[in-house]
């Protein structure tokens, strides 16, 4: 099981694997707040999919 991060807020819509991805860090000024959960919560529950610069 992959803990994976995302950007908290209703405009979110993918899930990082890598907490540096410029996708998840590069906006901090409309958005400096990130949480963490498996990687199945984030699919499922979130309705998220994988960020496409660092899900490969």
């Amino acid at each position: 099981m992959q803990i994976v991060m995302y950007r908290e807020g209703i405009h979110r819509t993918a899930y990082h694997r890598d907490g540096k991805c410029p996708a998840l860090t590069g906006k901090r000024d409309t958005c400096d707040k990130w949480a963490a959960v498996p990687e199945e919560e984030a699919r499922e529950e979130l309705g998220l999919a994988p960020c496409l610069r660092c899900a490969s």
